[in-house]
């Protein structure tokens, strides 16, 4: 039975030929290629010629491996051939034919090679992202720092100008520049939050504060806004909803701006109304209804599902931003656990509706004792402030500030490498230290300061820092430094940090 195998299987597979010194073929078997007795084994195939100049050797073995035969126009076969010569002028020629075998090779090497060059290509891609998201945000820290120094002038300078003597033409002319600071900085802080958001670097930071009080706020803000617009502003506030609740502050802040300042962008007539209603209370939770509801141009069925993607912008002259406002809407209020949707119809306006829940808090003590630590202090004598910055128009802007109050005696220094000997020759109570001034790093000046003698081990330190992520501000706090004030800042910023330093 093992017999009747092999010869079906090996028959199938070999061929067997018997040529002579010269290529003639003398013997054969048809199983693999149809040769004729008599013809010339190098007439087959161009790479049986090469077999010709072997066959005079004697005694030999020689194994070729992967050949490619196309025979009168017939399927291509891959085979291995094999030549064994010898003295009797009887040369023996086998072919084997491997064609399916050589075939699945191929297809699995070709499939192995297809998934190494995936893989290559996974790891390129992910080192194009990384080196992407590197140079975007090298370019965003460099384009805020390159920023931050010019507006903290013109802000302060500003701030400085609007209670001298000036006509109202004039005033008007400096309420100008000061809202157009006010909307340049609330643009280079969109572009950070953004950033923030992609790198997973935006924290909520929750504490307990006076929902009511802040909901008033921005009624007092957004009323005197639209007042200046010819648009109705209304606040319908329940009274049910709870006075004191635990949550970010800052960013529920920053919604409801955000909402209120994008009706007011697409609002030239009529109002726009502010609704907050309790959803429901219960487990120490409290779950609070937002609807914004303006009377503006509306936004059509093709446009109102992008609104809320980044850098997009309705096709229309109204508005100021740069299409970042809404994005990081939905993102902090998906943050907070809530959700946010649109209404709108061209030409009648747009209703935004939010839910987010809160933790309820009975006690304001938190708020109380936030209230008392932030209150500015009153100083008793003058204090010697240092500030080390190599920026001049910054020098001057905080020159004015501080001696306008009668309050400090002001020294400036632009190098670095001056402040240790200023340090050992004079007395100083604070020292403002500019992060950007030369090649320097502050935290490096800082702690040279604390290791220069006792007394400068508790002296504050405030950085006026063009770096304004919180893990940077953490990293600051934790080397030698005291408060970190971020640029762009007000003349009451300043006023107020360096004052509660001196405490």
């Amino acid at each position: 039975m093992l017999t009747k195998y092999i010869e079906k299987y090996h028959k199938n597979n070999f061929q067997y030929i018997l040529v002579d010194d010269a290529g003639k073929i003398l013997e054969q078997d048809n199983p693999i290629l149809p040769l004729t007795i008599g013809e010339n084994i190098q007439d087959i195939h161009p790479f049986f010629e090469i077999l010709t100049h072997l066959l005079p050797t004697i005694d030999e073995s020689f194994e070729f491996s992967c050949i490619n035969l196309d025979y009168n126009n017939q399927e291509t076969l891959v085979v291995d051939i094999s030549l064994k010569t010898s003295t009797n002028n009887n040369n023996l020629v086998i072919i084997e034919n491997l064609t399916n075998h050589y075939n699945n090779y191929q297809l699995t090497a070709q499939s192995r090679n297809e998934s190494i060059i995936n893989s290559q290509i996974l790891v390129l891609k992910n080192e194009y992202l990384l080196e992407k998201e590197t140079f975007k945000n090298n370019f965003i820290a460099n384009f805020s720092h390159q920023l931050r120094n010019p507006i903290t002038a013109s802000t302060i300078f500003s701030d400085l100008l609007i209670n001298s003597n000036l006509n109202s033409e004039q005033k008007n002319y400096l309420q100008i520049i000061q809202s157009a600071n006010k909307d340049l900085k609330q643009r280079i802080e969109d572009i950070l939050d953004i950033s923030k958001i992609e790198s997973g670097k935006l924290i909520l930071v929750n504490k307990v504060f006076n929902l009511k009080e802040l909901l008033k706020n921005l009624e007092i803000i957004y009323s005197y806004l639209g007042n200046k617009k010819g648009i109705h502003i209304q606040f319908n506030i329940e009274s049910n909803i709870p006075e004191f609740v635990e949550g970010d502050q800052y960013r529920l802040k920053q919604i409801i701006g955000n909402l209120l300042t994008n009706a007011l962008n697409f609002t030239n007539k009529g109002s726009i109304i502010m609704n907050v209603s309790l959803n429901y209370f219960r487990a120490k939770k409290v779950n609070l209804h937002f609807e914004i509801i303006d009377s503006g141009c509306g936004i059509d069925d093709e446009s109102i599902n992008s609104i809320f993607d980044r850098f997009t912008k309705l096709d229309t002259t109204a508005g100021t931003g740069i299409g970042l406002g809404l994005a990081i809407v939905k993102y902090l209020i998906s943050e907070m656990g809530g959700n946010i949707s649109v209404e709108s119809e061209v030409n009648k306006g747009s209703k935004f509706t939010f839910n987010i829940s809160f933790k309820t808090s009975n006690h304001s003590n938190d708020q109380k004792i936030e209230i008392l630590k932030n209150q500015t202090p009153q100083l008793k004598r003058k204090y010697n402030v240092l500030l080390v910055e190599d920026s001049e128009v910054i020098q001057l802007s905080i020159l004015k500030i501080l001696a306008s109050t009668g309050l400090f005696y002001i020294h400036i220094i632009d190098k670095a490498e001056m402040l240790i000997p200023h340090l050992i020759d004079n007395k100083v109570d604070l020292i403002l230290l500019s992060n950007t001034i030369q090649d320097f790093s502050a935290i490096t000046l800082a702690s040279s300061v604390r290791n220069l003698s006792k007394e400068y081990k508790k002296t504050p330190i405030i950085l006026l820092s063009t770096q304004g992520y919180k893990d940077d501000i953490k990293h600051f706090k934790k080397n030698s430094i005291n408060h970190v004030l971020v640029k762009p800042f007000d003349k009451n910023k300043l006023l107020e940090l360096v004052k509660q330093s001196l405490k």
